[in-house]
């Protein structure tokens, strides 16, 4: 990690399929000057179910999320991003339905052409040194976090019918937004600046979908960053735990800005480890009550 104010210390992701080749997540992360981002993307499998002769047989969400992550890539990696981020992504979308429409493809009244989540934090880190810019987008149920020894914050709100984070762990909520190729979508923008040092993630629902509540999210988060003595270690135990919790494709990004060194990151979060492993992990009062309490601050950013 970089001795630095308010710039990047350290970039990694934790990824994993359910069925091997042909996991419907995807991700980039990169690196340019003062500029970074985190992406996920996850392919929706349900709607996006249908496979496709002409790209070997996979999935529409399959291709979906990679295309869509390889335009996100493109524009990020253009020195002058005079074309918006939705276009690039509009482009990829376009090109994945062109290819497909010759071999005669026709959606049904339920499905979606190219269905993805997704994601994204770019970041710069260039303009103060005291100050951390970011920009969020975002469309589907996949999320944005920034998590600081005050705790995990969500950043982007879910395109779900009703749903908040907690509801949303037992109730099916309907996507009420996603980028396809055969319907009108929306990429959500919103800008935030950080004035302490903090790490930013991207997330799919696999990450946090099968977890009982945000709360155990977030002590899974700092709990392994706790018991780690490097980035190395700590993107393994990410990798472990979320595999032994998880029914489904994950995909986590992960940005640290503004440490010294790991072990100042690592010991930032001792207090809030015990915090949250008392006051919700291992209290024995109503799951819902501790969300009644917990949201405020988890909910602050949104």
């Amino acid at each position: 990690m970089k001795k630095t104010g308010q710039e990047l210390n350290s970039i990694f992701s934790v990824a994993e399929e359910m069925v091997k080749n042909n996991g419907e997540d995807c991700y980039f992360y990169g690196v340019n000057d003062d500029d970074f981002i985190i992406a996920s993307f996850d392919g929706c499998g349900g709607s996006g179910s249908k496979k496709y002769e002409n790209y070997s047989g996979k999935t529409g969400a399959y291709i979906a999320s990679r295309a869509v992550c390889g335009g996100v890539e493109t524009w990020f990696k253009e020195s002058n991003k005079s074309v918006e981020l939705p276009d690039y992504i509009q482009k990829s979308l376009s090109v994945c339905k062109d290819y497909a429409d010759k071999a005669g493809r026709i959606m049904g009244s339920l499905g979606k052409a190219f269905p993805t989540t997704a994601s994204i934090i770019t970041g710069n880190t260039g303009k103060s040194k005291d100050l951390l810019s970011i920009s969020c987008f975002w469309a589907g149920d996949s999320r944005c976090y920034m998590l600081d020894d005050e705790g995990l914050h969500q950043l982007t709100t879910d395109d779900l019918d009703g749903q908040d984070a907690m509801s949303n762990l037992t109730n099916d909520g309907v996507m009420t937004n996603v980028i396809n190729a055969s319907t009108p979508f929306e990429i959500h923008f919103k800008e935030v600046v950080i004035d302490h040092p903090c790490i930013l993630l991207t997330a799919t629902d696999g990450c946090f979908g099968y977890l009982n509540s945000p709360m155990e999210f977030e002590h899974l988060l700092i709990d392994t960053l706790v018991d780690s003595k490097s980035i190395i270690q700590w993107r393994i135990l990410l990798n472990d735990r979320m595999h032994q919790v998880s029914g489904d494709d994950y995909t986590l990004c992960v940005a640290a800005c503004g440490y010294k060194n790991f072990e100042n990151m690592r010991s930032s979060f001792n207090n809030r480890k015990q915090y949250i492993t008392d006051m919700y992990i291992n209290n024995s009062e109503d799951v819902n009550a501790l969300w009644e309490v917990y949201k405020n601050d988890y909910s602050k950013y949104l």
